[in-house]
């Protein structure tokens, strides 16, 4: 049982960090197309009297896709901070158990985040809010793009927490 488990731990992770490593790479996409924007529009602004159409709306959008994007990325690389000062005088025992339960209060935290993202997106898609140079982009998009990546970082960290389960039940079996 503790074996198929295991496998099935492995296989998530394997799968939804490869996803994860693909949002990574449309973040940085993202961010080299933020700073095109800007630099032409700085240098058009200075040297050409040209300005790009909405061009800070834009790189404001390009930017909510990449902090959500990295957000995916960086639960995949195990990157977010951990202040450990409490949990450090605890014994690696503990300190296991406590990273168990943060991983799936994170989890849940995310959801419940994303859920509320959707919320969000459904009122700025009744009030067909638009950008407001750029009018063709709808507002809500970008809450559920937002939503999206939050149930998917939720969803890394329910796989993480399944993956320390597992270790805390080999721990409490060989001990």
């Amino acid at each position: 049982m503790l074996s198929s488990i295991k496998s099935t731990a492995g296989f998530l992770e394997k799968h939804t960090y490869r996803f994860f490593h693909v949002l990574g790479v449309f973040s940085a996409i993202g961010l080299v197309a933020m700073m095109m924007i800007t630099v032409v529009d700085a240098t058009g602004r200075r040297f050409f009297a040209f300005t790009i159409y909405g061009g800070y709306e834009a790189v404001s959008f390009i930017l909510s896709g990449v902090f959500f994007f990295s957000l995916c990325y960086c639960t995949a690389k195990k990157g977010h901070f951990a202040i450990d000062v409490m949990t450090s005088r605890f014994s690696p025992r503990v300190r296991v158990w406590i990273i168990t339960i943060m991983n799936l209060v994170s989890a849940l935290m995310c959801w419940i985040l994303a859920s509320q993202l959707v919320a969000l997106a459904m009122k700025l898609k009744t009030n067909n809010l638009t950008g407001a140079q750029l009018t063709f982009v709808p507002t809500y998009i970008l809450a559920l793009v937002g939503a999206f990546c939050l149930f998917m970082t939720g969803w890394g960290f329910f796989v993480q927490f399944i993956s320390m389960l597992v270790k805390v039940i080999e721990g409490n079996n060989s001990a």
